[in-house]
């Protein structure tokens, strides 16, 4: 199937990706030049008689330059609101882009567990281990996704979400398909942090950073039939929506597997305790008026410890009244930083602060 490109997205996708324009151009088209000798030419306005050529010549340069299929790259240049992830597996005894049926089915179900871990953490905020049936909204996101066709090299599933994609929790909160990657690529990457430790034990410190047992449990998934195969997480972020975090891949080794399964055991009996502190600012609210779930925000900024190094993470908060509540209210709209110090708790079932005293501002 051919991708129609539009002479505006060709553009923008050149200069979002190391190209530069010629000021002077070339008989009304524009000319864009890459370091290592790549040059296009970009037709002057959609419908021109040589349009469809000059696409076709663009897409083999960018084939060459980027080393990736010319309908990959062609999608991404004409939907730059997708967010992209591709989970790449190496079985063993395969030809590349294949796998046994059992194993094909165990990764598709690991990759759509992942979504659904980091969705629940965005709607419940951070678990030990998540309990009961999902929200709605979470497999409301699940459809949003899309999962691509397997490709070589060697057995990769891809997935897509817009990031602009938009849920409603019952309470009336939007989840956003940006918001679940986001705090997927954040989970993900401090899953990995924590395996190259060798310990379940370094698993502990990741929950307030979405590691939960469910998402241990999917990432083992991906490591094959008897978790000793090597797996990675590759994100490549919206061209519509740039994000400070960078694309790129997350690598898990060979011995992730195991490790990841003995996390899921451990985190599934662990509650959280200790005195903790986080300094940042207020990224979200929560007032559950109809519910016992009330006044919680959500603070990204530094949390500290008395057993690790501080790290950068969004922390749920408790809030005790709704005083305290609407003093965060103002600092989130006025865009200041907040303090709040006290004890990690899970007796709700969530991981959350919950204040000594009032919060600093």
């Amino acid at each position: 199937m051919t991708i129609p490109l539009k002479v505006d997205d060709i553009a923008s996708y050149l200069a979002e990706t190391g190209w530069e324009r010629d000021p002077q151009g070339w008989r009304g088209a524009s000319v864009w030049q890459h370091p290592g000798d790549y040059e296009v030419l970009v037709p002057a306005r959609d419908g021109m008689g040589d349009n469809d050529r000059r696409v076709r010549e663009i897409l083999r340069c960018l084939c060459a330059l980027e080393d990736r299929p010319a309908g990959e790259i062609a999608l991404e240049i004409a939907r730059p609101q997708l967010d992209k992830q591709s989970f790449r597996t190496f079985p063993t005894g395969h030809d590349s882009g294949y796998t046994s049926l059992l194993l094909g089915m165990q990764a598709v179900l690991g990759v759509r567990n992942v979504l659904a871990a980091a969705a629940r953490t965005v709607v419940q905020g951070p678990h030990f281990a998540f309990a009961g049936r999902q929200p709605g909204v979470v497999g409301d996101l699940l459809r949003a996704a899309e999962l691509g066709p397997s490709r070589a090299g060697s057995y990769v599933v891809e997935t897509r979400v817009p990031a602009d994609a938009t849920v409603w929790s019952p309470s009336g909160e939007n989840v956003t398909g940006r918001a679940v990657l986001v705090q997927m690529h954040e989970a993900v990457s401090a899953a990995r942090a924590a395996v190259a430790d060798g310990d379940p034990a370094s698993f502990d410190d990741t929950v307030t950073a979405g590691v939960s047992a469910d998402l241990c449990k999917a990432l083992s998934e991906l490591s094959g039939a008897k978790g000793s195969e090597p797996f990675d997480i590759t994100f490549r972020w919206a061209r519509s929506q740039p994000l400070d975090a960078p694309s790129h891949v997350v690598s898990f080794p060979e011995t992730s597997g195991s490790l990841l399964s003995a996390a899921h055991e451990r985190l599934r009996r662990l509650n959280a305790g200790g005195a903790a502190t986080v300094s940042g600012v207020v990224e979200g609210l929560h007032d559950d008026a109809s519910g016992n779930d009330r006044w919680r925000i959500r603070v990204r900024g530094d949390l500290r410890t008395e057993h690790a190094e501080p790290v950068r993470r969004a922390v749920w908060v408790r809030l005790p009244d709704q005083e305290s509540y609407d003093r965060a209210i103002t600092a989130h709209r006025e865009g200041r930083e907040v303090e709040v110090a006290g004890e990690l708790s899970s007796t709700t079932g969530r991981v959350e602060l919950v204040p000594g005293r009032e919060l600093d501002i």
